[in-house]
């Protein structure tokens, strides 16, 4: 493309970012985000490229539409899929001409890499041109019918055109030197005295050569067949074992004509391409870079389309979120689960009943959930699932729900236990309180936080006081949040804090939902990993905290009679 054509890009509107937000340090290990990273990358070379992408969290509408609409064009469309997979190749192979050197010593290398460069470049313009064209009409995104009206002008132009043309007569002036011919004179004794380059030829030497014919002549019939194929061999121009570069080059000093030789042979090839340089200098104006910036573009998508390929292939459903304005911070998803926990059961099999879908419904119903529920009752990949859905969305993919409707955040911010270090001066406590602290410094009322058993390093009756305090912040603040907790009462006392505290979030209990069961045990609990609002089940806790410590009263019974104490 000409040097000044504009940038263009299919991720940005006009070539550059929209308001992009900064994330929180801690969000892409709360989330695992690595997992996710990984399967959206065609291989490890993207995966910086496709994390950044993520970790942007464009606010902008208009650019979430206007990548969910390529998606849309590319699962519309598998032969495009196939055509851009290809076209990949090709623009990698193009890439590779910007980094490899240019032998500025060195005019015919020079002249014959920027000839190569512009050969490959006119072939993946056209193919891409070709490619465009074909699908036509079926193009409903606004980037790829920019895209093709971009490459459509460029085969259009009149350099382009120039190019198209001359470059199939430059090529073969410049390839065409196969051999050289040299003329060795010889003294008395066959030692070489003097050289000469005859001519430059278009065919490789071969084998047979006059001087063999000429030594064939003087030797007996018996010798000849022998001799002949010694005298003709072509040595390559490599390293002599047991010779050491510094004796190569002292033998080529040391000889009478070695250096002009090459530099008679320099001046012929310098010649022939001096011409082809000067046709070329009409086209430095042409640029590859516009069309390889639109590699690492190309992967993302190909890497977003055979993710949710996969997904659907193994059942699970994946939407195009509608995007909701940026003020209403509602968030609407039917079905939602946890795509890491997805791709981690595909990764073992192809089996997927064990993924729970559940519902999110962020509003004026409810904007702070109080999360409480059994250990390993899926509290953990709830926010996990909430916050990758939220990436997903921003970075203008599928989201793995049955249906969708989202409004952007400016800034996703975790807050996971983490253990207690020693090395850490105020604790672990003091730790979780800083990283609350600077959580506050930053949210603003478009940010989503996720708050996983936050305070719960300290004795219950002060974690609740800490806990309160935080979570009618959140409130005030308008945030949307989701506080995971063991702390019941914290759940029981929403209502308090929806009348203590102004604000249009409001905080409501949801709960991951276990069956009772009753057995020889006694009563047990089954997890069903379903969130749904409803008052806490402090009971229901109590008892499979009992039982999985041993402390119910069936299971203290049996041990004393173990005991023979009773």
């Amino acid at each position: 493309m000409p040097t000044d054509a504009p940038v263009f890009s299919l991720l940005w509107l006009d070539g550059y970012p929209h308001s992009p937000s900064q994330h929180d340090t801690f969000v892409a290990t709360d989330l695992n985000l690595t997992r996710l990273i990984r399967s959206l990358s065609l291989s490890p070379h993207y995966e910086a490229y496709v994390s950044g992408i993520l970790l942007l969290l464009t606010t902008d509408i208009d650019t979430i539409r206007y990548r969910q609409a390529v998606i849309a064009d590319l699962l519309q469309n598998p032969e495009l899929v196939k055509d851009l997979t290809v076209l990949l190749e090709e623009i990698i192979a193009l890439e590779s001409y910007l980094s490899a050197p240019q032998w500025k010593d060195n005019l015919l290398r020079q002249v014959a890499w920027r000839l190569s460069e512009l050969e490959h470049y006119l072939d993946t313009v056209l193919a891409l041109d070709d490619i465009l064209s074909r699908t036509g009409d079926k193009l409903q995104s606004r980037a790829f019918q920019q895209l093709r009206q971009s490459i459509r002008a460029t085969v259009e132009s009149e350099t382009f055109q120039h190019l198209q043309h001359e470059l199939p007569e430059l090529l073969p002036r410049i390839r065409a030197i196969r051999s050289i011919t040299v003329a060795i004179n010889l003294d008395a004794e066959l030692r070489p005295i003097s050289a000469a380059l005859l001519e430059a030829k278009t065919d490789n030497y071969i084998n047979v050569s006059m001087i063999s014919r000429l030594f064939g002549m003087l030797l007996p019939d018996d010798n000849k067949e022998e001799e002949n194929e010694m005298l003709g061999k072509v040595h390559s121009a490599r390293r002599i074992k047991g010779v050491s570069s510094e004796q190569v080059e002292l033998r080529n000093r040391n000889s009478p004509f070695m250096p002009q030789l090459f530099k008679d042979l320099s001046d012929l090839l310098d010649e022939t391409s001096r011409p082809i340089a000067k046709a070329l200098q009409k086209y430095t104006q042409i640029n590859s870079q516009p069309l390889i910036a639109l590699k690492s573009d190309i992967a993302f998508y190909l890497g977003a389309v055979k993710l949710i390929q996969r997904l659907h292939d193994a059942g699970l459903p994946m939407s195009q979120p509608k995007p909701l304005a940026m003020n209403r911070r509602e968030n609407h998803l039917d079905g939602l689960y946890n795509i890491n926990l997805a791709l981690q059961h595909l990764k073992k099999s192809s089996h997927t009943q064990d993924i729970v879908g559940n519902d999110l419904q962020f509003g004026d119903n409810g904007r702070i959930f109080i999360l409480t529920g059994p250990n390993q009752g899926g509290k953990t990949t709830y926010l996990q699932a909430i916050g990758l859905a939220q990436i997903l969305f921003q970075a203008g993919l599928h989201v793995p729900s049955i249906s969708a409707c989202m409004s952007p955040v400016d800034a996703i911010h975790t807050h996971f236990a983490t253990e207690e270090r020693p090395n850490i001066e105020a604790g672990r406590l003091g730790e979780e309180a800083r990283r609350l602290n600077t959580i506050f410094q930053h949210a603003t009322r478009h940010s989503l936080l996720l708050l996983n058993e936050s305070l719960a390093s300290t004795a219950a009756t002060e974690s609740l006081y800490l806990a309160q305090d935080v979570v009618k912040a959140l409130r005030l603040l308008g945030v949307r949040a989701i506080f995971a907790t063991h702390l019941h009462e914290l759940a029981a006392s929403a209502d308090i804090m929806n009348s203590e505290t102004e604000g249009d979030s409001k905080i409501i209990s949801v709960v991951s939902q276990v069956q009772i069961e009753s057995g020889n045990n006694g009563q047990q609990i089954r997890r069903t990993y379903k969130i749904v609002p409803s008052p806490p089940m402090s009971k229901s806790y109590a008892i499979e905290l009992a039982a999985r410590f041993g402390i119910s009263f069936k299971q203290l019974a049996v041990l004393l009679k173990e005991r023979d104490a009773i």
